[in-house]
């Protein structure tokens, strides 16, 4: 058989002489497996078998391999071809034995409009060719493959004393892939879930094979340029396997991001936008969430055991760090609780009223996620100290309470607020005996909607009158009556939820509790939803132990950052005077403003709507009788000896400030300031600059940063601001561009000779981005398997509208009730509510 002559057209493989054909080479065998076709061999199909590795590996090493090919020839050209873009991902090549026999077609010469028919020929492979190392290889083939329009896929080797002798890099649609066996089985028997993969494979020879040198360089031995299939088109080319990477600077995005609590969608389309589109971000979207999904796993059996060293490693930076937990007979954690050291500052300071809500989950272990929040001197929530509980039992609150008086000190706060728990409240009767337990009127509210038919949820007036009730009571007796009023006038009389929640009033409504001191603080529903919002940040999503605390810690500081604003503006401003009394001017450099805020809203009401109506005395009590636009009548009880006083209205009880009616009072007995007995020091702008220690003797307070470490992530910060401002100037021409550009190349080099070179794999990137060490033995174990699907959320409330497949195809039963078949049953059968 004549070979063709050199430059034909139509030629599939690389092109060779007549003896190199007939010669015993891995040439050869190329050459038989990608023959240039005659004009006899287009009559009649080919099939041939692919060498298999072994034989190739072995026709490399015999020196005819070392014989270029002559006469290769190839036709470049661009189809818009699917095919040609999604690559080689997940494809597994058998290149040690034949493939399924194939016809071969005649070699593809494809063109377009958008054909790039001459690549640069620095970019394209030669025989001899010689390169330092084998990334010198990969990167220049790649670099042609893209410049082309395929994809590379990195093929064998053979080592020889520890060194690649011999490398093969292929075109990503080489070979077939293997078939799939259908309807395989796992060893228990089931059947697995089969992925109906595209085909990617097309049985493509090019290819190109280096072999080390004598003097330790790699030459290319063996090459095959020519394609069986068409090429990816330009706007495409950023699709191509190979040719995608998840830079440093996405990993950066993606990292910081996840700490933000911001997920990997949001995070791409971030990248998309400051890199000025999809082609420059360099990866795909999966690309990026496969490289986080790498990070779950191989935290996953020894995510237990780091969240744990992270808190100890917290506890050796500053002692005044407390955790602690509690593992299983079978090492599972399933108990743990922590507060650093300005929890249990604050604690100190603000633990007298303090909330905790234990209806949080995090959906990948199904544990409680418990925080204790207060409230601080400018109404801010604030984080007390936290725990994760793997179950509801009465002896895990009970280790949560025990532990949570340890790490404070052993002292009990005066008011706690709960959801309705009845574990949590035999726990709170047995640990905290004296502290007044109440129930959180917000968690009550919201089930109200769901409690009621649909009419009464679209009420305004029902609306109007409950809230009047449950909030603006100001004794048992007028609460009793507007009640039992409501459910009369609503045909409420016989709803079970509304009856039981009438028999636990004393544990809810706030007329009960107006004698507990600062328990108003906790009554609204703004400060409830606040909390909510806050957690609901970092543990609204399936986490683990690890991924928690990075957006725990970043949500943590957050909330503190706001607490420093709010001080600065304390400390360094003046609020506005709204009168000239002495008085107003006093409280105003006492209080934060937040709290001043409330003070002269008292302040302006008393000026303006306050009259002492009558003055008794009894020995060393005057009772003073105050009016007020309310039409109500107040009375003031006030000793003259001290000038402290309490009023009706059980304001300064509440909230601990003094009310319209005692700034009258003071008036009244010429007393120009606010008595000292009346500030509370916790509303105080400067009530945190006292020092607290605890039981150790170790300081209360956040121990200051590393000076090395805090200029370091100055410079980082200045050089991206540096650096950003560098491309503002620069972008509006060319030729600024192209500086830029050259000056941040020659740093490079420069900048390797001062930086020692470090090879960084992914275990040591990960290890950077969690703060912690992944351990190769692990002790403390997670609680269990669960792979719980969907996002992790907050419990759901009543009036949160149900979704999803879950309730679409919810089972009807009969309702006990109604004796129907519906989508309810007794508890919530329609039949319970009336209009």
């Amino acid at each position: 058989m004549e070979p063709p002559a050199a430059g034909n057209a139509m030629e599939l493989g690389a092109a060779s002489s007549g003896e190199g054909a007939n010669s015993d080479s891995l040439v050869a065998a190329q050459q038989t497996w990608s023959h240039p076709l005659n004009s006899a061999a287009l009559d009649a199909p080919i099939i041939q078998s692919r060498p298999s590795a072994m034989e190739l590996l072995a026709a490399m090493e015999r020196p005819s391999a070392m014989e270029p090919a002559a006469g290769s020839h190839v036709n470049f050209g661009v189809v818009d071809d699917h095919d040609g873009i999604n690559v080689d991902a997940g494809v597994e090549a058998h290149p040690d034995r034949p493939s399924t026999p194939q016809h071969l077609s005649t070699a593809v010469s494809c063109t377009s409009d958008r054909s790039n028919t001459n690549p640069k020929e620095h970019l394209k492979p030669k025989l001899g060719m010689i390169f330092d190392t084998l990334k010198d290889v990969e990167e220049f083939y790649k670099s042609y493959a893209h410049e082309v329009g395929f994809s590379v896929r990195v093929g064998q080797h053979k080592k020889g004393n520890e060194e690649i002798l011999i490398k093969r890099y292929y075109c990503s649609r080489e070979g077939y892939r293997k078939e799939n066996v259908p309807n395989a089985s796992d060893e228990s028997g089931k059947k697995r879930k089969t992925h109906n993969v595209m085909e990617t494979r097309c049985g493509c020879q090019a290819h190109i094979v280096v072999k080390l040198g004598s003097d330790k360089k790699y030459r290319i031995i063996s090459m095959v340029e020519e394609h069986s299939h068409g090429f990816v088109s330009p706007d495409k080319r950023h699709l191509l396997r190979s040719n995608r990477r998840v830079s440093e600077r996405a990993k950066s995005t993606l990292f910081n991001c996840h700490k933000a609590s911001i997920g990997t969608s949001q995070a791409y389309r971030l990248l998309h936008v400051s890199e000025g589109g999809f082609e420059n971000v360099g990866c795909t979207k999966r690309d990026l969430q496969n490289n986080y999904r790498d990070l779950r796993i191989k935290i996953k059996d020894a995510d237990a055991q780091m969240f744990v060293a992270q808190l100890e490693r917290k506890k050796e930076v500053n002692p005044a760090f407390f955790y602690e937990f509690m593992v299983d007979d079978e090492g599972r954690l399933v108990r743990v609780f922590w507060a650093d050291a300005i929890c249990r500052k604050n604690y100190s300071v603000f633990g007298d009223v303090v909330s905790v809500d234990a209806t949080y989950t995090t959906n990948h272990y199904n544990m409680k996620f418990v925080p204790f929040t207060g409230v601080n001197h400018h109404l801010q929530s604030v984080f007390l100290g936290a725990a994760f509980l793997a179950d509801e039992k009465i002896e895990s609150y009970v280790w949560l309470f025990v532990t949570f008086l340890k790490a404070m000190g052993g002292v009990a706060p005066h008011l706690i607020t709960t959801d309705e728990d009845a574990s949590m409240k035999a726990a709170i009767a047995q640990i905290l005996p004296y502290t007044a337990h109440r129930l959180c009127m917000w968690h009550i509210m919201e089930k109200v909607p769901e409690k009621v038919g649909p009419s009464l949820r679209e009420n305004e007036g029902f609306w109007e009158r409950l809230n009047k009730c449950v909030w603006g009571s100001e004794n048992s007796d007028e609460f009793v009556s507007q009640w039992n009023s409501i459910m009369t006038n609503y045909g409420l009389m016989e709803n079970d939820w509304f009856s039981s929640r009438f028999n636990i009033r004393e544990s809810w409504i706030p007329v009960y509790f107006l004698d507990i001191p600062l328990a108003g603080m906790l009554r609204t529903t703004s400060r409830s939803e606040s909390a909510n919002s806050f957690f609901n940040r970092f543990i609204h999503r399936k986490l683990s132990f690890v991924e928690f605390w990075l957006r725990f810690d970043t949500a943590l500081e957050c909330q503190r950052q706001e607490e420093l604003k709010a001080d600065n503006v304390s400390l360094h401003t003046t609020p506005k005077m709204m009168t000239p009394w002495p008085m107003e001017k006093q409280c105003s450099v006492i209080y934060t403003h937040e709290v001043f805020s409330k003070f002269q809203e008292q302040i302006v009401v008393a000026r303006d709507h306050c009259i002492v109506q009558g003055i008794e005395e009894c020995e060393d009590i005057k009772c003073f009788t105050i009016s007020s636009l309310s039409g109500k009548e107040r009375v003031v009880q006030m000793n003259k000896t001290n000038m402290f006083g309490r009023c009706s209205c059980k304001l300064y009880e509440s909230y601990g400030i003094p009310c319209r009616h005692i700034i009258q009072v003071l008036r009244a007995e010429k007393q120009n300031e606010v008595p000292s007995s009346y500030i509370l020091k916790r509303w105080e702008t400067r009530c945190k600059r006292e020092l607290f220690y605890d039981h150790e003797g170790n300081l209360l307070d956040e121990k200051p940063k590393d000076p090395r470490e805090v200029a370091m992530r100055k410079k980082i910060s200045e050089s991206r601001n540096k650096f950003e401002d560098l491309i503002q100037m620069a972008k509006n021409t060319e030729q600024g561009m192209d500086f830029l550009y050259s000056s941040l190349s020659n740093l490079v080099e420069p900048l390797q000779k001062i930086t020692p070179a470090t090879r960084v794999d992914k275990q040591d990137e990960y290890e950077s981005f969690l703060g912690n060490r992944i351990p190769t033995e692990v002790d403390i174990h997670p609680p269990n398997d669960i792979r719980s699907k969907g996002r992790s959320k907050r419990i759901r409330k009543s009036k949160e509208p149900k979704t999803g497949s879950g309730s679409k195809g919810k089972k009807k039963r009969k309702c006990r009730k109604c004796k129907q078949v519906a989508d309810h049953d007794a508890r919530n059968c329609p039949n319970n509510v009336v209009g």
